[in-house]
């Protein structure tokens, strides 16, 4: 387009162009200032996150000591169990600890074959695993703990819940499996800071290890020991000792415990073994903590994969000496069997 000239001055467009001309021009110049000060306002301004909720952490290490060492356990009156064990029981002793704290666990290896100390915690880092894969690695390979060794271990606990440690080695010919069901098997319990205190109860099901010298020993075992024939046995009992003698079997065969009329009692429960097994208390609800959190067990029957575990919460109503046992009947007929005193 010809422009045209103004006899004031110099050459100007024509009405609306030159409008249009000033007008985009301030527009873009705009844009430009806002999109500027906008970046250099959000490369200097910190930037708003989703925020992460991290649940409040407790202070400070807790140290354990753990001795896999030999204990002969009498199971009945006619066979003896060589057992293998981390501080001489079983299962082990429980290991307690809150989210936040860290573990410091030192195993010392008292028997003649390699043993280790394998958590289901996690994560951890390697040297602290306590399998093959150390050894395979040469990274923590002493976590496979030589005769008359030593290894610390040590885990940061981030999460709250119910887990459990074992021995993970396979030395002297035996396998793992055959190394956890000689004993060599405890549970860890980490809860949240603010939980309050309860009493705490462990129970392991599974089955007996190899290592047993002379006859009738139960093929299922809780917390290390069995009564075969189950509650029919403790029948016979009766029917010839009367009540004490059937008290007298109490953490002799049969796993015990106590509790008070609506006490507050938590149950850690863990399957251990090859095979299924399911856990029943007769006469009150069991609320699981981890599986069905705030739920009651369907049937009251926790429900156990091998590896399986739970803690339920229950709270007695009645006073009597209240059986429970595995829900496999036949495993509770081959010894799995135990009972709670409530008074």
């Amino acid at each position: 387009m010809e422009l045209s000239k103004s006899p004031d001055g110099p050459q100007q467009a024509p009405f609306g162009i030159s409008f249009f001309t000033s007008t985009r021009r301030r527009f873009f110049a705009t844009v430009t200032l806002i999109l500027l000060v906008g970046g250099l306002v959000g490369y200097y301004a910190p930037r708003t996150l989703p925020q992460i909720i991290k649940p409040a952490l407790a202070q400070g290490t807790r140290d354990y000591t753990l001795v896999i060492q030999g204990k002969d356990i009498q199971e009945g009156s006619t066979a003896t169990w060589h057992a293998w064990t981390y501080n001489g029981t079983i299962p082990g002793p429980t290991l307690h600890g809150k989210v936040g704290e860290i573990f410091r666990v030192t195993v010392i290896n008292n028997l003649n074959l390699k043993h280790s100390f394998h958590t289901h915690l996690a994560p951890y880092s390697f040297e602290n695993d306590g399998s093959q894969a150390n050894v395979l690695t040469g990274i923590g390979a002493a976590g496979m703990i030589s005769p008359s060794g030593s290894y610390v271990y040590q885990f940061q606990l981030t999460e709250a819940g119910l887990f459990y440690y074992h021995c993970h080695s396979s030395d002297g010919g035996y396998m793992i499996n055959q190394h956890i069901l000689q004993g060599l098997y405890g549970a860890i319990v980490v809860d949240k800071p603010d939980t309050p205190p309860v009493r705490d109860n462990t129970i392991f099901m599974a089955e007996i290890g190899f290592n047993v010298a002379g006859t009738g020993a139960p093929g299922f075992i809780m917390n290390g020991i069995g009564i075969p024939g189950g509650e029919t046995t403790l029948e016979q009992i009766f029917s010839t000792s009367g009540l004490a003698g059937v008290v007298d079997q109490f953490n002799k065969t049969v796993p015990a415990f106590k509790a008070n009329v609506g006490e507050t009692i938590r149950l850690h429960i863990v399957n251990i073994g090859n095979l299924y097994h399911s856990f029943h208390l007769h006469g009150t609800n069991m609320v699981s903590q981890w599986y069905f959190p705030g739920r009651i067990w369907p049937a009251n029957v926790v429900q156990l994969l091998p590896g399986a575990a739970d803690s339920v919460i229950i709270q007695p109503q009645f006073t009597g000496v209240w059986l429970f046992h595995c829900h496999v009947v036949n495993h509770a007929d081959a010894g799995m069997i135990g009972v709670l005193q409530v008074v």
